[in-house]
């Protein structure tokens, strides 16, 4: 079976950066700390999965439709640091040299992009590998769909349906159904205010969705939380929005244009070295001149979280 490899950019180049010493920078001491740490990513994720085909989805410049309908959707996250966002271009150009699909859409979230072409693809005859720690991504699991999760000295997370069920107790489908009741903090997702995990998850298994327990209002107890409920309506059924990748993004892309054979070690090595990337290099199977290690682009061990 043929391989198709999404991956979260922006997930790795968050990780990278707080993971990553500052002090690894070009040689016009700008950092380098993010640049390396994915690219460190995309060399060990190419080598094992090796994919028949790749696709890297970035989050856009521009608001999304989540922004405009609830202003106060991941309105809490601090601004992206400049350190971090002046390496996106160098990120993109390090993409670029391993000759693989980018895409970013306006409106959109890498998220949605990764849930379009998961839709799209998931019933053809392919094995569909989703690269990121963001576990919003798990409501896009199924049959041949599967999330990789990169984690410390090369272990690795994988998330099929059966990990799911056994972390909430529910299948993938009903993980948009949870954020809607509980919420979800680290995006700004509402919910019902006074539900709870426990809540949530025995709400989901009596009733199923949103709009089941909505149809079933009056065989909800205790009456506390049938008041709770009937109370947050219409903010319920906003969260449950926020909540769900969309899978029908306006995407002019097939599978061949992520087609992929191998990439260019020639090419990336260029790119490596303008960047003193010595310790990459050599996993690329070249010699370094001038032999030993920089100390710029020297990781220590237990930084090593997520390469």
């Amino acid at each position: 079976m043929k391989k198709l490899l999404l991956i979260d950019t922006f997930n790795f180049l968050h990780r990278a950066y707080h993971a990553l010493p500052k002090t690894l920078t070009d040689k016009d001491g700008e950092p380098t700390n993010a640049v390396y740490g994915v690219t460190s990513m995309l060399i060990s994720t190419f080598n094992q999965i090796e994919p028949d085909y790749v696709l890297i989805a970035n989050d856009d410049i521009e608001p999304t439709f989540r922004v405009e309908e609830f202003t106060a959707y991941k309105a809490h996250r601090k601004p992206m640091e400049d350190d971090l966002s002046s390496q996106i271009p160098k990120v993109y150009e390090i993409i670029d040299a391993f000759g693989v699909a980018r895409v970013s859409l306006p409106g959109y979230e890498a998220d949605d992009v990764i849930g379009t072409m998961v839709e799209k693809y998931k019933g053809e005859d392919l094995e569909i590998v989703i690269v990121s720690n963001d576990r919003d991504l798990w409501q896009l699991v199924g049959d041949n769909v599967v999330v990789m999760n990169p984690k410390a000295r090369g272990e690795i997370e994988w998330v099929g349906e059966k990990e799911v069920i056994a972390r909430f107790g529910f299948g993938p489908d009903k993980i948009i159904e949870y954020k809607a009741l509980k919420g979800d903090a680290s995006d700004n997702i509402p919910g019902v205010y006074g539900v709870g995990d426990k809540t949530a998850t025995r709400l989901i298994l009596d009733f199923g969705g949103v709009e089941e327990i909505y149809k079933n209002i009056d065989k909800v107890e205790p009456e506390s939380l049938r008041k709770k409920l009937e109370e947050n309506y219409e903010v319920a059924l906003m969260s449950k929005k926020l909540a769900t990748i969309i899978t029908d993004a306006p995407m002019e892309l097939d599978l061949n244009d992520c087609k992929y054979l191998t990439y260019n070690l020639v090419n990336v090595k260029e790119v490596l070295e303008r960047y003193n990337f010595r310790s990459l290099i050599k996993r690329l199977g070249f010699e370094v001149e001038g032999g030993g290690k920089s100390k710029k682009t020297e990781v220590p061990e237990n930084q090593m979280s997520l390469l």
